[in-house]
């Protein structure tokens, strides 16, 4: 596809169409003719063409119907999705919230025309109008996907399941006596701060409570 036509899906993850250079684009006014390729940065799992798994495969159907080949580039972390897409030569990004902000803040994703999205009506109305992706009424990308939060334990530790994510978040002993310093771990990003929000009563910034989290 074309430098100045990208895309950035945000997990919670949400589609968006950007812009490679650091000038506001418009929103398409209609669907214009296909490219014959489509470059996408991806988190490990999105978007899948049976190479890990042959029951999950989205791609195959995708290029057969359209004739349109797609590309894939994974990338670990939001950091390293937003300085993929500053870089350029892609369309799509799976972009979680606290990189879609950025991203839009930055110029480098677009806004969209919603009702070019035959689908768009069928969206659960709990992720419309994300503030991860719509800014100053304008909407940049699209809801992809949304998961749970799992807390993982020590079973030779916890002989019953926690029930709070505070043995995480908050200096305490562990059932086996001992503090949980240096016990835990946790994914090392901003979107974690939401995470930290959620399980305590201390007010937080605002601008955390924007970002979603998966």
């Amino acid at each position: 596809m074309h430098a100045h036509k990208i895309a950035l899906l945000s997990a919670l993850t949400t589609a968006l169409l950007a812009s490679a250079s650091l000038q506001a684009a418009e929103p398409l006014k209609a669907v214009g003719a296909g490219e014959g390729q489509l470059d996408i940065v991806a988190w490990p799992g999105y978007i899948e063409r049976g190479e890990s798994d042959k029951n999950y495969d989205w791609v195959t159907g995708f290029e057969k119907e359209t004739g349109c080949k797609v590309n894939v580039k994974t990338a670990a972390t939001s950091d390293e999705m937003v300085s993929l897409m500053a870089k350029g030569g892609y369309d799509l990004v799976t972009a979680s919230g606290d990189a879609s902000l950025r991203l839009i803040a930055g110029k480098r994703v677009q806004p969209i025309n919603t009702a070019l999205i035959p689908n768009w009506k069928n969206i659960d109305p709990r992720l419309k109008d994300g503030p991860w992706y719509v800014v100053n009424k304008q909407t940049y990308g699209t809801p992809y996907q949304w998961g749970p939060n799992v807390l993982l334990y020590n079973t030779n530790v916890f002989k019953t399941a926690p029930t709070s994510w505070d043995v995480v978040f908050k200096a305490q002993d562990l059932p086996d006596g001992k503090p949980n310093k240096g016990r835990v771990q946790a994914y090392d990003g901003p979107i974690y701060l939401p995470m930290r929000r959620c399980t305590s009563r201390v007010p937080s910034p605002s601008w955390a409570s924007r970002t979603p989290t998966s």
